[in-house]
């Protein structure tokens, strides 16, 4: 219900850049690396460093048992990525822990957020933001509560969300069944553009001083080569913003 419909609406991107947003324990991005035609790579971004942990924790240990049973050597770990023991480097971990997204517009080909607009006081900031970054034509994937989630000052009609993501420039959206309390959601971003293509987080992460986005790794410090700012890497590989 997730990688394979995604990846089916990508087809046309051999090597897509995809952003998790809010992706807890890595649900999506685990499903996206189970995919072997899946040749892109993610940028996995919560707001908690415990939930980052744990995702950290569950792709490693399914990379793990995927070399085991494969006679295929791991691809080799790049400096300029985080989280690299994760399945060839196809996914970075970032915390961050507010909008706006340290990113520059239209820098993803497709934009995943699932289960967390309603945490928001409304639904504009995020969809705007998440529109911001996407570059045209690209795909959104995200979900709507459903009447039955008991959340009703936060459930938007199917008319109500699809005005929303029209007024936020998205068009060509699909609403879906999903699960009990919430449907699954595709829209593309207005507009004609050719593929981003993968990259790594260092090549877009602005630095939140100065703006740039040239950066020297330095052991377990991400250094600002514009104005010294520093953020910190973690053990398990998850970039502090």
């Amino acid at each position: 219900m997730l990688a394979k419909p995604l990846l089916a609406v990508l087809k046309n991107v051999p090597e897509p850049f995809v952003l998790d947003f809010a992706t807890g324990t890595g649900r999506l991005s685990f499903a996206l690396l189970s995919q072997p035609e899946f040749n892109g790579h993610i940028i996995a971004l919560d707001l908690s460093q415990g939930m980052l942990e744990k995702a950290v924790a569950k792709l490693n240990a399914r990379t793990l048992t995927s070399e085991q049973n494969s006679t295929v050597p791991p691809l080799a770990s790049s400096r300029s990525s985080f989280g690299s023991a994760t399945r060839g480097d196809k996914v970075e971990f970032l915390r961050h822990l507010s909008l706006p997204l340290p990113f520059p517009d239209s820098a993803f080909d497709a934009v995943c957020a699932l289960e967390v607009l309603e945490l928001f006081p409304n639904m504009d900031q995020p969809l705007a933001e998440l529109s911001r970054v996407l570059h045209p034509c690209g795909i959104l994937l995200t979900s709507r509560g459903t009447e039955e989630s008991g959340r009703k000052a936060k459930v938007k009609s199917k008319a109500d969300f699809g005005s929303l993501l029209t007024k936020h420039g998205f068009t060509n959206f699909q609403i879906a069944p999903w699960w009990k309390l919430f449907d699954r959601v595709f829209a593309m971003k207005n507009g004609v553009s050719s593929p981003v293509g993968a990259r790594k987080l260092i090549d877009v992460i602005r630095c939140s001083v100065c703006g740039h986005r040239q950066w020297l790794r330095e052991a377990d410090v991400l250094k600002c080569v514009n104005c010294g700012k520093a953020l910190g890497v973690t053990k398990e590989g998850i970039l502090l913003n």
